[in-house]
């Protein structure tokens, strides 16, 4: 399994509108090999807002496919938001995987 992130800083008080967007998209679910979508939302009181946008794929090549295609030109089209002050792309190999027993 292959794990994408985007860690984003964003304008305090602008979560829950960032949250909202990546509801209404939805063209990765369709996408071969896609895994699962997580949107992370760190703790904390601080001046920004930190959220991890997480996406599991079977491999590389099919995260690498996602970015190439239409649907994901679609989804990142317009304008950037001006409360995104910065993010951090970052990317794992899930070595061991395992749920609860029972």
């Amino acid at each position: 399994m292959y794990v994408a992130t985007n860690g984003l800083t964003i304008a305090r008080g602008h979560g829950a509108e960032l949250e909202e967007q990546f509801r209404r998209q939805g063209g990765v679910k369709q996408q071969p090999g896609f895994l699962g979508f997580e949107l992370w939302q760190l703790r904390g009181d601080g001046e920004t807002e930190e959220l991890l946008v997480v996406t599991h794929w079977e491999s590389e090549e099919t995260h690498a496919e996602w970015t190439r295609s239409e649907a994901f030109r679609q989804a990142h089209a317009g304008p950037h938001p001006d409360y995104i002050l910065g993010g951090q792309q970052k990317s794992y190999d899930v070595k061991i995987s395992y749920g609860p027993e029972g």
